[in-house]
């Protein structure tokens, strides 16, 4: 489509592209959009607000991401700090998002900007969706990029779309499956930090109300009320640690598009519990997390070779962002998936989760399996 009204920014292309129409797309596009500062320019932070506003104001932002398959890469922006990130995220025009059941480890460092995973760099990613797992889930994501490491280091992106044509034609019967039962999913939050990936502890992730004065009894109380946001299936544990299992649907509606879209973690928590060594009862890895594998919603175990083959799909349709300082990238979390590779030397990519309701929809078993899931979201402080 033609990129005219970008004012002083313009498209890029890069090694690793993928076409939009090999997703089930209509239209020829690259997926990501990349767009770049013009020669000779040089922008401000205020430029950069302003450039990103008037995107947004016109329409021309929804309309590129929505071609180009919800996936935008801004490069050569002045960003330096969590701050500037921040306000330049903000430009953006959508409403903070708040966590709730947070597992990986994450710094608040400044208004809606954190940290994007703390887990230790030589451990990878898979894709997923943010929140896919729960019912409680960001519309958008931010990210942009402080530091970049030595080697390595990428944020791959998945079509979530494309990967439902992929299995359409070589797993239907996978499909069927998990329209019909969902995908079942358990976090397990230990009372101190794990070095994982998936560390945090009961605290970081529903502790919220807490204190350091309260019981036991209260702990669980309190505790208990936040994890009902979005689950009614937990269980405490000898050592104190909180199992909480969800079950949602993972083939969703994708309003903006009419597609068909993954939604989910099942290649994300296949990949983690093969890694450590952890695909069989009490699925304890040898990072000292419990990695527990998707079921579906049923509780029946997911045959290992659809496992397999969606992780596999995943991968191969994967994009890397290659990071540069002051990257910023803008992913509809319901309709790409991201990931991380690992990386050497000093890597800050900040995150950013935003809320933009109407954008996620459901089929009728999908409808279903939700009713026995709970949603009561934070309403973020504007």
């Amino acid at each position: 489509m033609a990129l005219d009204g970008l004012g002083l920014l313009e498209e890029f292309t890069f090694d690793g592209q993928q076409d939009t129409i090999n997703f089930g797309y209509h239209e020829s596009n690259n997926f990501p959009l990349a767009l770049q500062t013009k020669p000779g320019v040089h922008l401000t932070v205020d430029e950069a607000i302003q450039s990103i506003r008037a995107l947004r104001e016109s329409g021309k932002l929804a309309e590129l991401l929505k071609a180009h398959g919800g996936a935008a890469l801004i490069r050569g922006l002045p960003i330096t700090t969590p701050l500037e990130y921040s306000l330049v995220a903000h430009a953006f025009g959508l409403a903070a998002h708040e966590e709730v059941g947070r597992p990986p480890l994450r710094t608040v460092l400044a208004k809606n900007v954190k940290t994007a995973n703390e887990g230790p760099p030589e451990l990878p990613i898979w894709p997923h969706n943010e929140y896919g797992w729960s019912t409680i889930n960001p519309a958008w994501l931010t990210f942009c990029a402080l530091e970049v490491p030595q080697t390595c280091g990428a944020t791959p992106i998945t079509s979530s779309i494309g990967l439902i044509k992929k299995l359409e034609e070589e797993a239907p019967e996978f499909l069927n499956k998990l329209s019909k039962h969902g995908v079942q999913y358990t976090y397990r939050y230990s009372r101190k930090e794990v070095v994982s990936t998936v560390g945090a502890t009961v605290f970081a992730a529903y502790g919220q109300e807490t204190t350091s004065s309260d019981d036991e009894a209260t702990i669980r109380t309190k505790v208990e009320r936040e994890v009902r946001r979005h689950s009614n299936r937990f269980v405490w544990h000898d050592d104190g640690s909180l199992s909480v299992t969800h079950i949602v649907p993972i083939l969703r509606k994708h309003l903006d598009t009419g597609f068909t879209t993954w939604f989910g973690n099942l290649t994300s928590a296949y990949g983690r519990s093969r890694h450590h060594g952890a695909t069989e009862p009490p699925y304890l890895g040898d990072d000292g997390g419990y990695h527990p594998l998707p079921l579906y919603g049923n509780g029946e175990a997911i045959e290992t070779k659809y496992l397999e083959l969606s992780l596999s799909i995943a991968e191969s349709l994967q994009v890397d962002v290659d990071w540069q300082k002051g990257d910023v990238v803008l992913l509809d979390n319901y309709a790409v998936m991201h990931s991380r590779k690992p990386w050497t030397g000093t890597r800050s990519v900040l995150a950013a989760l935003w809320d933009e309701g109407g954008r996620i929809g459901d089929t009728l078993e999908g409808t279903e399996i939700l009713r026995s899931s709970p949603r009561e979201p934070i309403i973020a402080a504007a």
